[in-house]
């Protein structure tokens, strides 16, 4: 259902990164929480960052939430709201084993997707905390992205937004240089593309 009451579970996904995302976070969380005492949801599921991030904290602390889920169950989704169904569940499978591409549901409006093209960071920035929720530093193919790209152009996505927590270090891992030009020459020779943007 795309309408929070009556749902069975609600899954929130959530942001660790920044003070004013983790409150608003927290403040869904306990919206969400009002919400299954008065019994219009069954179950409360945290996902995301700041599950990530703080997962002992938000068992410990907010005791309505029925399911704390890593980043890395994000391919095992649908098994970790079922275990929730049958009581408290946590899951926080490696990182770094997680897979960076597979089948994607377009939540943009139709002419235009986010194209992540790596996950993670290796630059260990004394204020960051992105390497400690997301791990180190791992590339997609290019390959993998202009496969991506070219299906999403089919769907009539007409903008690409090109995105990663370093966008500029694509393909030095898998490559052993920078391949961002490369990769952004391939997106502009797909049909159907029109704009790209770079975050």
């Amino acid at each position: 259902t795309g309408e929070t009451e009556g749902a069975d579970v609600a899954v929130l996904n959530t942001c660790g990164f920044i003070e004013s995302a983790k409150q608003e976070s927290i403040d869904e969380i306990l919206e969400l929480a009002t919400l299954k005492k008065e019994g219009r949801i069954k179950k409360l599921v945290v996902t995301g960052c700041l599950a990530e991030r703080y997962r002992e904290e938000i068992h410990k602390e907010l005791p309505e939430v029925d399911g704390v889920f890593g980043i890395g169950a994000n391919g095992d989704i649908a098994a970790c709201i079922e275990s929730v169904l049958e009581g408290f569940t946590q899951r926080f499978p490696e990182k770094e084993k997680m897979p960076l591409c597979g089948g994607r549901e377009l939540s943009t409006p139709s002419y235009f997707a986010y194209l992540k093209i790596a996950e993670g960071c290796d630059n260990r920035c004394t204020y960051c905390a992105i390497p400690l929720i997301r791990g180190p530093f791992r590339s997609r193919t290019l390959e993998d992205l202009t496969e991506e790209a070219q299906l999403l152009a089919k769907r009539g996505v007409k903008e690409l937004i090109v995105i990663a927590q370093d966008t500029t270090r694509y393909g030095e891992d898998l490559y052993g240089r920078l391949m961002l030009p490369e990769l952004l020459r391939r997106l502009c020779g797909i049909d159907g593309i029109e704009w790209i943007r770079l975050l």
